[in-house]
């Protein structure tokens, strides 16, 4: 069975699932613990019930020509476009359930978001996932799911509740994550290169260098923390100026340290792989035509590793944006803090609230720099296919 195949149909029997499991969950306050509703706790009429069967059905089948590559109709080009508006409708609905069954002060009463929604969101995504324009689905997906908010039509909605009690903080925090996380890959990069292109000049060296690398990514992240704080805490304290300048035992020097060392691996062994790709043939003509080696290097070898080196640095971003969460631990802000923060208080939205925006813009970064590679490949006279590999 095809890849798309495998998305589309596991995709219908996430929003079928989602049928069944309970939507959202309506508390009196943050403390208690609530009431859960499903889905027919929104439906007003039985016949609903027979309208979200057929729409199933009719879903199923039209999703079925697009991923089997059936028989062109209209709907297949209207439908995915319909079906970004699912999710947000969802929201909606859940976030106006009102019931009569408890009496709550609507001022501290919040309805928190239960698996039903996320499942329904994840099945929306991997339907998506399975056609064209993809990316611009995703992205509008998500920007219909911040209209309502924004319009006032969500007031109950408890990740809107916890937003706007911390939202100074909210943002703080999320400056910090990106800071902490970019800025690492970034001043990781030349090193990578350099280690990646030692690997390739200096075969003897290549599985001491890669075995380096290989020791941070494969090592715990806390225990590397804890292994970065020892040292930096000694130094601190014999250097009373260090710490006046950050670098302490705890804090922001630790965790940018680490996810330095995390980002060493990827980019090393993508330069290594991009310059031992090229053929040994397409150098000799380079020298034989009278290139010097820099020229060699600059014109020819880097030109040609470059798309596969920008997928090292590809998935240094993304992987160092979710590695950035360990930060909190050490009090290295980021949206760590407020995760760790909502763990300690048992608040599953702060949870939520904090996760969020980092599956997001690695999404985002994931989807940009992959744009960027494939523009790459071509530009150097290659194709880029499913498996991402330039052939």
């Amino acid at each position: 069975m095809k890849q798309g195949n495998i998305k589309g149909w596991l995709g219908l029997l996430f929003l079928a699932l989602a049928l069944f499991l309970p939507l959202g969950t309506l508390r009196p306050n943050r403390i208690l613990p609530g009431t859960t509703f499903h889905l027919y706790s929104l439906m007003k009429e039985p016949m609903a019930w027979a309208f979200v069967v057929l729409g199933l059905i009719l879903m199923a089948f039209l999703w079925s020509l697009v991923i089997k590559g059936g028989k062109y109709t209209p709907a297949l080009d209207v439908f995915p476009w319909i079906l970004t508006l699912l999710p947000a409708s969802l929201l909606t609905a859940i976030a106006k359930y009102e019931t009569t069954e408890i009496v709550y002060d609507p001022e501290v009463v919040r309805i928190s978001l239960s698996s039903g929604f996320w499942l329904g969101l994840m099945g929306t995504i991997l339907l998506l996932s399975t056609g064209k324009r993809k990316g611009f689905l995703f992205l509008l997906t998500f920007l219909f799911l911040l209209v309502p908010p924004l319009l006032g039509w969500t007031p109950y909605l408890a990740l809107l509740k916890e937003f706007l009690i911390i939202k100074p903080t909210f943002f703080m925090e999320l400056q910090r994550h990106l800071v902490l996380a970019l800025v690492s890959v970034l001043l990781a990069i030349l090193p990578g290169i350099l280690l990646g292109y030692g690997c390739y000049r200096f075969q003897r060296g290549r599985e001491w260098i890669l075995a380096t690398v290989n020791f941070f990514q494969v090592a715990p992240t806390l225990s590397l923390l804890a292994l970065v704080m020892i040292p930096l805490t000694l130094l601190s304290q014999a250097y009373p100026v260090l710490a006046d300048w950050g670098i302490r035992g705890i804090g922001f020097a630790p965790a940018f340290i680490v996810l330095f060392c995390y980002c060493l691996l990827p980019i090393t062994a993508n330069t290594y792989a991009g310059f031992d790709q090229v053929e040994q043939e397409v150098t000799e003509s380079a020298v034989a035509m009278g290139m010097k080696s820099n020229q060699v290097f600059w014109k020819v070898l880097f030109p040609l590793a470059f798309p596969v080196i920008l997928s090292g640095v590809r998935t240094a971003v993304t992987q160092n944006l979710g590695n950035t969460i360990l930060a909190g631990l050490i009090g290295g802000g980021g949206m760590g803090a407020l995760i760790f923060l909502g763990l300690s208080q048992s608040a599953s939205d702060l949870v939520i609230l904090g996760t969020l925006p980092v599956v997001l813009f690695a999404l985002i970064a994931d989807e940009f720099l992959r744009r960027i590679e494939i523009t790459a490949h071509y530009k150097m006279g290659g194709t880029y296919d499913s498996a991402h590999q330039r052939v």
